[in-house]
């Protein structure tokens, strides 16, 4: 009796190369979509600070804006995209995302475009994308199988890292060419064509579990628990936390300091930004090789070791040639943060159980995405207050102290990340 056949008749092989048309599809969804984000982080405060004239404190606002719905509806949301198939989800997040950027460029043509339309478009399409990011991650180990877990994620974070390479470039030059509104219908076009890309994934649909459910705050309970009782999550979420706050409240104002106080051209600081993409996709090329040889936990502990510190860098800008140093900052922190997250995201996707994975993904991203917006409204209230050099100072030294989290806890030690039994209380599941 041959039993290698699933749904549809297709045998052991063909089932392969499923996954595989399933996976380049879901690859070119996320090229599309961290491109739209791309674009979007920059043109946006870009449009706030030279198009409106915003202070910096108002372009924090909007680049805040873009995050804050992390903090307000995180946790909640990877209750719900448990109980969901996850592709739809990702599809409609998408499609919303593209329809309330459409706002923008028809604000400014009907010359009626403030700052609070910015806020509203960001806040809107952060909602959105919480929603896609939570069922993203959640998403990937029923298309790849979690054995293919570490080289499907090596794949995605380059395909992030292309579109981060190429995204600021281009939106720098966008905005130079044809004002930064204009810019804006990049990332537009860009989730249309993701939610495309995620509708034509084949396969069997996800199944989802049909048990009695349990009321909202008892599910978020089960996420929180899980990630703050376990020996390994627990330090690499107060790393991730630290490490964007600090980073969110230093490149903010590293954006006003570049275009107001040094009035650096839109072409040239999109091209300052591309150094950070181009470091993240060439530690790609031996991530997998890296993880493998030194293991995940030593590949988490070095990485932030050594690549947080160099966004130190960025605080001696100035004109001339020492523009370069926001590239030397960008190239070196991408790099090491493409190996931390390669490792540790794997870790969490292969470890976790997958009743359990969307909301241990959104408790996560509650707290690491969460203080992204709270970094970069503390930036741009030191910015009003100070000075934009005084905030990116402060931020990066933030960021580098980040790693202290990894260094005094058991990380530390480990060659390897052990998958244990959940730490939580058998009462609460």
């Amino acid at each position: 009796m041959q039993i290698s056949k699933f749904r549809g008749g297709r045998t052991g092989s063909a089932s392969r190369s499923g996954r595989e048309s399933n996976l380049r599809r879901l690859l070119l969804a996320q090229a599309l979509s961290q491109t739209g984000f791309v674009v979007l982080s920059l043109a946006m405060p870009l449009l706030a600070a030279t198009t409106l004239q915003a202070s910096p404190f108002q372009v924090s606002m909007v680049s805040a804006s873009q995050t804050v719905a992390f903090l307000l509806i995180g946790l909640p949301v990877g209750v719900w995209v448990d109980r969901m198939r996850r592709r739809p989800v990702m599809i409609v997040a998408d499609l919303v995302r593209a329809a309330a950027l459409a706002l923008v460029p028809a604000l400014w043509m009907l010359d009626a475009l403030a700052v609070a339309h910015l806020c509203a478009v960001a806040f809107v399409v952060g909602l959105a994308t919480v929603f896609f990011d939570v069922a993203d991650q959640s998403y990937l180990p029923h298309v790849v199988g979690r054995d293919g877990l570490v080289r499907a994620n090596a794949r995605l974070v380059a395909v992030d890292q292309t579109a981060s390479a190429a995204g600021p470039g281009m939106a720098g030059l966008i905005v130079q060419a044809v004002t930064a509104p204009l810019a804006i219908v990049v990332s537009c076009v860009s989730y249309a064509a993701s939610a495309l890309c995620v509708a034509r994934i084949g396969g069997p649909p996800e199944q989802v579990a049909k048990e009695p459910r349990e009321r909202l705050d008892r599910s978020i309970l089960q996420g929180i628990r899980y990630v703050l009782g376990h020996t390994v999550l627990r330090p690499l979420v107060a790393c991730s936390t630290t490490m964007t706050f600090f980073w969110s409240m230093g490149y903010g104002m590293l954006l006003v300091l570049l275009a107001q106080d040094l009035e650096v051209p839109a072409v040239t600081i999109g091209l300052l930004f591309t150094a950070g993409g181009v470091g993240g996709l060439a530690a790609t090329v031996f991530v997998g090789r890296v993880v493998e040889r030194i293991g995940d936990g030593r590949a988490v502990v070095l990485s932030v070791t050594l690549a947080a510190p160099c966004t130190l860098l960025a605080g001696l800008t100035g004109t001339g040639p020492r523009l370069a140093l926001v590239a030397c900052a960008q190239f070196a922190f991408a790099a090491g943060l493409v190996i931390y997250n390669v490792a540790q995201v794997s870790y969490r996707q292969r470890s976790v159980p997958p009743d359990l994975l969307g909301r241990v993904n959104a408790t996560v991203r509650f707290f690491a995405w969460g203080a992204r917006p709270l970094g970069v409204l503390l930036g741009g209230a030191v910015a009003e207050f100070h000075d934009a050099r005084s905030a990116v100072w402060a931020g990066a030294a933030g960021t580098a102290l980040s790693a202290l989290w990894l260094l005094l806890s058991p990380l530390r030690g480990m060659r390897v990340l052990p998958v244990p039994e959940p730490p939580v209380d058998k009462e609460v599941l």
